[in-house]
């Protein structure tokens, strides 16, 4: 477990621009991946890009130090993006049980700008299929995946976290069906042919007189769409060349470049020749619009950050359901440390077994052949079933009793996968507001240290990484 690991950025970090540094266009993936996972030295890489995060889920080959992979996976992405604003709050790195525990909420959707969807396990299953296809990933990270499946399918099964969500298709559509209250109807242009440009269309063709526009760089992937739902198809030359009379537009995109500058859009307002305002709705990381269109007149330009703010204000709701879903986390941590711990101690009772059951048998033996030799096979093979069993079952007992130690105290400097303390001056004086870290430095006498100096924000660990 100690050379997994996560770096991600997401919109709650604040720095869009970092956030679309890090996006890979789904066209160039297969060679900037590749060349990432060698430039960062992973041996197995799952990339996972949604409209609001983009994260590295990696196995180390040299060991838990995420914060030389953070800094490798920085120098690849932005080398010659000087103009690539961030603050260390804005990318996170985590190792170990965290990175686990991260990889957990992520895919149950609590980690998610809007609490509770569905669509990011469908997104997060999607990435890992993706890096299979690609070669970036092997057995581990697989059986890692599969356990984080596993947990948000019981979070989704045992808690209503799921009745109380929004998703992001609908604050698109409540956004739309506003404008659509307000102003009547409307011709919508729909650029790109991802996910939401379906779940959009589901709900457009519910709405009388509205008419929508199918727009791709590939024109025949938007004709299928333009079928589906009785609607025209352009090709993204024809439609910048010469737009069609459109009053909303909705776009998400891979394009590694805005698609709609300040001169496209002022084309598309000259041709509309309306009162009404220019609706843009903009999901694509990085951002198909560019940001300085907001501010002209006659136009409204909704974005991810707008959309977190309305699913924000929702989230008070989910509190209790989010409460459940949570401990369902904590115990399958907990779980996972105790499983993982048995797996480390198990060999070493292993030598151990073989010499008890070795010993057992030959004091058997003895006694059949002399005070127990009235006895017959059939008992003499019940009397060894039973001492094998018992000998089995007392061996098992001190590695799980390890385990469950390593558990319980796993914050304190627990000999456990990821976690361990580095031996500094005697500080019991050390207070934090940890209890864990308070409990490593009394209790040991140690300081939790980080890169060599002391760490008074996070649980004892050299694997701790800054949230």
């Amino acid at each position: 477990m100690i050379s997994f690991g996560v770096i991600g950025a997401s919109i709650r970090g604040g720095s869009l621009r970092l956030l679309e540094a890090m996006t890979v266009p789904a066209d160039s993936r297969a060679t900037v991946l590749t060349a990432l996972k060698e430039a960062c030295g992973f041996a197995e890489l799952t990339p996972v890009f949604t409209c609001n995060r983009v994260e590295f889920y990696y196995i180390a080959q040299e060991g838990p130090a995420g914060n030389v992979y953070r800094n490798r996976l920085l120098d690849f992405f932005l080398r010659g993006r000087e103009k690539v604003e961030f603050g260390p709050a804005d990318i996170y790195a985590y190792s170990a049980f965290r990175a686990v525990k991260h990889l957990y909420r992520v895919s149950a959707s609590l980690d998610s700008m809007v609490v509770g969807e569905a669509q990011i396990l469908g997104q997060v299953k999607d990435a890992l299929v993706e890096a299979r296809t690609l070669n970036l990933i092997g057995p581990r990270l697989e059986a890692i995946f599969a356990e984080a499946f596993r947990v948000a399918k019981k979070i989704r099964r045992e808690t209503p976290l799921g009745e109380h969500a929004v998703s992001m298709a609908t604050l698109v559509s409540t956004a739309v069906d506003e404008h659509l209250a307000k102003w009547g109807a409307a011709t919508v242009a729909i650029v790109g042919v991802g996910p939401m440009a379906g779940k959009l269309a589901d709900h457009l063709r519910t709405q009388d007189g509205v008419k929508i526009v199918f727009i791709n760089r590939t024109v025949a992937k938007a004709q299928t769409l333009a079928e589906q739902y009785s609607g025209r198809a352009l090709s993204l030359d024809q439609f910048l060349a010469q737009p069609p009379d459109v009053d909303i537009l909705f776009s998400s995109t891979s394009s590694a470049d805005p698609l709609f500058d300040q001169e496209k859009i002022d084309r598309i307002r000259w041709e509309r020749n309306a009162l009404s305002p220019l609706l843009l709705i903009d999901l694509a990381i990085p951002r198909d619009i560019d940001p300085a269109v907001g501010k002209s007149p006659n136009v409204i330009l909704r974005d991810i950050p707008y959309f977190q703010t309305i699913a924000d204000s929702n989230r008070r709701a989910r509190f209790l359901a989010v409460d459940q879903a949570e401990q369902i986390v904590e115990l399958e941590i907990a779980r996972a440390h105790r499983e993982n711990a048995e797996r480390q101690f198990r060999p070493v009772f292993a030598s151990t077994l073989s010499e008890a059951l070795a010993f057992a048998r030959t004091g058997l033996d003895k006694l059949f052949a002399t005070r127990l030799d009235h006895l017959s096979a059939d008992d003499r093979a019940a009397i060894g079933y039973w001492v094998e069993k018992l000998v089995r079952y007392t061996n098992q007992l001190p590695v799980g009793a390890l385990a469950e130690q390593a558990d319980t105290s796993r914050g304190d400097c627990s000999m456990i996968a990821g976690y361990g303390c580095m031996q500094t001056r005697p500080m019991p004086e050390v207070q934090t507001d940890d209890p864990v870290a308070n409990r490593c430095a009394q209790k040991q006498g140690r300081a939790c240290i980080l890169d060599g100096h002391v760490d008074e924000s996070a649980a004892c660990g050299t694997e701790s990484q800054s949230e």
